[in-house]
């Protein structure tokens, strides 16, 4: 038996769920799957046994305790965790009864800490210093490190003695395989993913004064969790204020299963990100759907996004409200489905998990030998 372990993501994630413990399961695997969430779903099945606290009743600490108690009882060879809240959690398993340590990395901390912060250089440097450090002495008890992208750092994991396991965020074909990209609705934009001022929504609402200027049935769509109550009220007061309502909707956090036919209907896929450290280090999966979707895509000129074989992307100066709409207005007026074909064969031939699960059967098959 081994044990995934997440404290702040949902339930049906895409890389926790859908992709790692899904492998897992395939190949007979028995995983004991804890969560930490308000969304009531359960997805036990022959091979994985989900148990989900609520976060309104247990608080990090709780959630932590409870876990504990559970691998007390029912100890697991193995033990993964995905969020570094967890790290004194894998220890005691460590320590408790020898368990094998999986340490799955999904960001650059260090470079989180740098745009999220609203700290000073100076304790943002004290800050990153403390984090490393607390990092180190964790991979003491680390056996295997996996990162999602090639840009994470952190503590120099090489350096360090590990020959980190890269598993990036890529579709799965299952849910490629099954789309149907012709029935797309008209001069149709999407955003799916967290919403935050780092990720240019609210420059994104304004560009959308101009392209309705342009093709005035445009209609945008904005899917996902706001990072704070404060900002969701930002961006309901900006659309409001800019009499956009009838142009621009907002959808809740959408189950991973449901969200490919909902992008399989949109002609444009956008991702409004601004320039800072997050978004010029991480790709975001959202390009690979978008590519698989048949979505024209819209993106900023930074690095991660010409890290990739995508074609006919239209690329804005980010966080220049103009260029951003000037660049979905192309993208509406000028559709290539050639383009488009492109990169969604690029993505069943090359950018999807399948290719790379393997991977992580390997990384289990050392740690249960």
């Amino acid at each position: 038996m081994i044990a995934v372990i997440s404290c702040s993501h949902f339930p049906d994630d895409e890389r926790i769920y859908y992709k790692e413990i899904k492998t897992l399961s395939k190949r007979k695997i028995k995983t004991d799957y804890y969560t930490l969430s308000s969304v009531n779903i359960s997805l036990s099945d022959k091979y994985i046994n989900h148990i989900n606290y609520n976060n309104s009743n247990y608080s990090i600490k709780l959630y932590i305790a409870a876990v504990k108690k559970k691998l007390l009882e029912s100890p697991s060879k193995v033990i993964h965790i995905h969020e570094p809240e967890l790290f004194s959690l894998a220890i005691f398993a460590k320590k408790s009864f020898g368990a094998k340590i999986i340490y799955d990395v999904h960001e650059d901390y260090p470079i989180m800490i740098n745009t999220f912060s609203r700290w000073n250089k100076y304790i943002k440097y004290l800050k990153i210093k403390f984090w490393i450090f607390k990092e180190k002495l964790f991979l003491r008890y680390v056996d295997e490190i996996i990162i999602a992208s090639p840009a994470i750092t952190n503590s120099d994991y090489k350096n360090m003695g590990f020959e980190s396991v890269l598993l990036e965020n890529f579709p799965l074909k299952s849910f490629i395989d099954s789309l149907n990209i012709k029935t797309k609705k008209n001069n149709s934009i999407i955003y799916h993913g967290s919403m935050g001022p780092e990720r240019g929504i609210i420059e994104l609402i304004n560009a959308m004064l101009f392209v309705i200027k342009e093709v005035p049935d445009a209609s945008l769509l904005l899917i996902g969790s706001f990072r704070t109550p404060s900002y969701k009220k930002q961006v309901v007061d900006e659309i409001e204020r800019l009499g956009l309502i009838k142009n621009i909707s907002l959808k809740n956090h959408v189950l991973h299963s449901d969200i490919w036919e909902i992008l399989a209907r949109h002609k444009i896929g956008v991702i409004p990100f601004n320039d800072n450290p997050l978004t010029r280090y991480a790709t975001p999966t959202k390009l690979f759907e978008f590519m698989a979707a048949g979505c024209q895509i819209v993106c900023p000129d930074l690095s991660p996004m010409r890290r990739y074989d995508v074609t006919g992307a239209n690329f804005f100066i980010p966080g220049d409200i103009v260029s951003l709409g000037n660049s979905i207005i192309n993208a509406i007026k000028k559709v290539s489905n050639k383009n488009i074909l492109k990169n969604q064969l690029k993505v069943k031939s090359e950018y999807n998990w399948d290719n790379n699960s393997s991977e992580l059967i390997n990384v289990y098959e050392r740690l249960l030998s």
